[in-house]
């Protein structure tokens, strides 16, 4: 059955809108677990009437093909940080201000607030959200905690990073001491901070359902890796943090010397060592993927079994999320402007394969870097 072939929803979708042969083929189907999207930024934003809608353009791994999909009226020409599972997007209206949760099926939006604690103080009032993950869907609003990774400056070229949590709701975000962390995942009931010496911080969210939403506790645990010797000739560019087999992952992306393009990946499996006190581990490295597909973004990094996509094969899919690295040029922006990199995205089969580089001809983008849609 042709139908059954097709593992894009929005590709079902369309071949039952032909005819009703068609219609009643397809709607006998169960709909299939979607991989994330790439959501392309165009190169400038721009005024549109309001009766006119607003799209923007989704690249399905499944389809091989860009999709043109609405998009909310308050996420058009925002920038993009990051993404939860059933369409809720992060974003920021106005580079470094505006900062909500938006639900893209219902235009629903929850405002994150707008002043940060460190150690109860407030911090500068430029600050720029640059990841953050969720506790559980933003749905669920009453029992999610939102963790951030922010920095703010008192000046352009003075700046700390800081770890920031918070509840919806709640009239600012809390952090308790500066960290220059490198991702950040939710994790059997913690969240996890990944340093940049590779070491993490476990911080445990405690609260209950019935207190005011500026109640949140955290305690935190520093967890002690051993040291990691990379390949010789090669740059760390990015480190992520994924779950997969209810494992946790520590995902590496390099470059060469030469170039500030991707040129490939390690893989780093979280395991115990020596004393069972639960804070001492190593980082075990993996031979190869495994059999798994893994979309690599900073807070949201998510793994899938490649037998459940015959479309698709196993690897490393990555976007370009230098912008990361850029708080400074978000929040003040260059002499003409702000530019968002969007060209650094492609596959990576793994050790024996070479890179496949996709829409690598982009141009920067005047209002975001591109982030994976979660469905």
């Amino acid at each position: 059955m042709f139908a059954g072939r097709l593992d894009c929803n929005v590709d079902r979708a369309n071949m039952a809108m032909q005819c009703q042969s068609w219609r009643d083929t397809v709607g006998s189907l169960p709909e299939r677990i979607q991989l994330p999207w790439m959501l392309v930024p165009y190169r400038h934003s721009c005024f549109m009437p309001h009766n006119v809608m607003r799209r923007g353009l989704f690249f399905c791994f499944l389809s091989g093909q860009a999709h043109s999909m609405p998009m909310p009226d308050n996420a058009y020409a925002a920038r993009f940080i990051g993404s939860y599972e059933g369409g809720w997007v992060v974003l920021a209206a106005r580079h470094n201000s505006g900062y909500a949760v938006v639900h893209f099926p219902t235009n629903h939006s929850i405002p994150f607030p707008r002043v940060v604690l460190l150690r109860g103080c407030p911090v500068s009032d430029e600050f720029v959200l640059r990841a953050c993950t969720f506790s559980c869907s933003p749905s669920v609003a009453a029992n999610c905690v939102v963790a951030s990774l922010v920095t703010s400056f008192d000046c352009s070229l003075n700046h700390r990073t800081l770890v920031a949590f918070h509840r919806f709701g709640a009239s600012a975000m809390s952090s308790g001491s500066v960290l220059e962390a490198e991702d950040i995942i939710y994790y059997r009931g913690s969240f996890y901070c990944l340093t940049m010496i590779e070491d993490m911080i476990r911080c445990t969210p405690r609260f209950s359902q019935d207190d005011p939403p500026d109640t949140l506790v955290v305690r935190k645990t520093y967890l002690h890796f051993a040291p990691i010797h990379h390949d010789e000739g090669l740059v760390v560019k990015a480190r992520y943090l994924v779950e997969s087999r209810g494992q946790l992952l520590m995902v590496v992306r390099f470059k060469s010397v030469t170039s500030e393009d991707t040129s490939m990946f390690a893989f780093f499996q979280m395991v115990a060592d020596g004393p069972d006190d639960g804070v001492y581990f190593v980082w075990q490295r993996l031979a190869a993927t495994g059999g798994r597909m893994i979309f690599v973004g900073h807070g949201a990094s998510r793994c899938f079994e490649a037998s459940v996509y015959p479309s698709c094969k196993e690897g490393v899919y990555y976007l370009d999320d230098e912008t990361f690295n850029q708080a400074a040029m978000v929040a003040f922006g260059f002499s003409n402007g702000r530019s968002y990199s969007c060209h650094d995205n492609g596959y990576w089969p793994g050790p024996d394969g070479e890179i496949k580089r996709s829409y690598d001809w982009r141009v920067p983008s005047s209002y975001t870097p591109p982030i994976w849609f979660l469905h």
